[in-house]
């Protein structure tokens, strides 16, 4: 069924003008968000994690409302990117922000971390329309049809796609020759590192640190979020650079941790975690 509903909104965006069906897509997340307790009930536990909304329900319920709204926007952006080329990039995101970090990066590996905040995807699409060597590790879809639709959006853009399942042996590979992103705030495979992240105890990815502790990698905290003039503008932090053994992966993971937070707690009306972040 789920799969079928992709079906329908890639044929949906393929015909309407982009403001039509964003609109549409904020109908029906707020259809989702009033029909299902449970996603209200994990959004109001992760956001009473901030400081600034520790004490606020009512404001909580506002954000939660616009998190929900914000992530269907995302997903439809996501569903517009066979639409989306050099020519017309800056219409969806800042492109200079993406051509400065190009610069910065002058061709050499990175590990880009990001966590589920903004739109990843357009980073990664953008990343690569701009000209940046990139491969991603992905989660796949439960459903093979729909993890194959995915595929085929980001690989059409030039972003080069890992699974979780074969990173632990594509990554030091593709870090040879190229940039790697991933989301280092959510561990899907039962193996990552146990920490204290916003005060709830939760698992991260970690082998991503100790790759860039052993190969001297930097490890660069990326965010692509929306702004007030509609596009995806790019946010990073200082590389974290991991000189060959000198810095422990704890530490890494811990340094990702804190711009996580810095970004969510600035804007966690973008922050897409709906399953609670505590295990």
């Amino acid at each position: 069924m789920l799969y079928f509903g992709y079906l329908v909104a890639g044929w949906v965006t393929s015909l309407l003008p982009r403001r039509f069906s964003r609109s549409l897509a904020a109908l029906v997340a707020d259809i989702w968000y009033a029909a299902s307790p449970a996603l209200r009930y994990n959004l109001d536990h992760n956001l009473a994690l901030l400081p600034a909304l520790r004490q606020r329900a009512d404001h909580r319920s506002r954000v939660a409302r616009k998190a929900v709204r914000n992530f269907a926007l995302t997903v439809t952006d996501f569903l517009y990117l066979p639409r989306m080329n050099t020519g017309n990039l800056n219409r969806f995101v800042a492109v200079e922000e993406f051509q400065r970090l190009k610069q910065m990066l002058a061709g050499r590996p990175a590990l880009l971390v990001t966590a589920h905040i903004g739109s990843w995807e357009m980073a990664a699409a953008a990343a690569a329309l701009v000209g940046i060597n990139l491969h991603v590790i992905v989660w796949d879809h439960p459903d093979r049809r729909i993890a194959a639709v995915f595929r085929r959006l980001r690989e059409a853009k030039g972003v080069r796609v890992m699974s979780v399942r074969a990173a632990a042996r594509g990554m030091r590979s593709a870090l040879e020759t190229s940039c790697v992103g991933l989301a280092g705030d959510r561990d899907f495979t039962g193996q990552g590192m146990p920490v204290r992240f916003l005060g709830a105890l939760t698992h991260v990815p970690s082998a991503y640190a100790a790759l860039a502790a052993s190969k001297g990698v930097p490890v660069i905290p990326v965010f692509c979020l929306q702004l007030d003039d509609g596009r995806y503008h790019l946010f990073y932090e200082a590389p974290i650079t991991a000189a060959r053994t000198a810095m422990p992966e704890e530490k890494i993971v811990g340094e990702c941790l804190q711009a996580f937070q810095k970004y969510i707690e600035r804007y966690p009306e973008q922050w897409y975690r709906f399953q609670l972040l505590a295990e």
